[in-house]
């Protein structure tokens, strides 16, 4: 009864990776519509400073991140009971460590933007020169940092699934891809790269939420993914 209880909290688990690629999709184009504030500062202010733009980055930073944390432990759960539960938890490790500081990034296009475009319309100026400040060091740092450990963590999920034998291969290909192509979606504009790498990470937790909603079965796992006492992975 326990093994099947947990069974289903990982099934529930796993379907929040492509819930949170979704949402974190809809926070990509809706600051992919906003102007450049060097180009156009005041309509600039005036979309971060709107109650869509904010209850969009809410959704697709906030919850979709919260989301993504949950769906990686799920999916290291899943991987857990298969040849590759070292690699998979080696990419836990890596990809949480990253979005932990890339969470607090977020917190400034989710809360802070909006007040300074506030700010600007009520006749401070000097509040585009903050978004500029804040963007650059030290924050340009730990971007550097939060995203290689992001990105590495993802890639070693992409080698576990590939090794595991329990997934589809399309799914590591794609969730491998993803890793380097969103190094800068927390920038105010993100760019084209940037939601091709938001779909490729839909695409790729998709595949996989449909692999194990379809329960692959137990036999399959246990010949396929199975630990053995030799395993270097174990």
């Amino acid at each position: 009864m326990f093994r099947n209880r947990s069974g289903s909290l990982i099934r529930l688990g796993i379907l929040a990776l492509p819930a949170a690629g979704l949402l974190g999709l809809v926070g990509l184009l809706s600051r992919y519509s906003v102007p450049n504030p060097r180009v156009d500062p005041e309509v600039a202010a005036r979309f971060a400073s709107s109650s869509y733009y904010f209850a969009s980055q809410f959704a697709g930073n906030v919850v979709g991140m919260t989301l993504l944390i949950f769906g990686i432990l799920a999916l290291t759960a899943f991987l857990s009971e298969t040849r590759v539960r070292g690699l998979a938890l080696a990419a836990m490790i890596l990809s949480i460590a990253g979005i932990a500081p890339i969470l607090s990034a977020l917190g400034v296009t989710t809360y802070a933007l909006p007040v300074l475009g506030r700010a600007y319309l009520g006749g401070q100026s000097d509040a585009l020169v903050i978004v500029h400040t804040i963007f650059h060091n030290p924050l340009r740092v730990i971007f550097v940092l939060a995203f290689f450990s992001y990105g590495a963590g993802f890639i070693l999920f992409c080698v576990a699934i590939w090794r595991s034998g329990v997934l589809r291969k399309g799914a590591a290909i794609s969730l491998g891809l993803h890793a380097p192509l969103v190094s800068s979606f927390v920038r105010p504009q993100p760019s084209p790269v940037v939601v091709l790498g938001a779909l490729l990470f839909i695409l790729g937790s998709t595949l996989i939420a449909l692999d194990v909603l379809r329960g692959t079965s137990r036999g399959s796992r246990s010949a396929a993914g199975k630990a053995t006492p030799d395993d270097p992975t174990r």
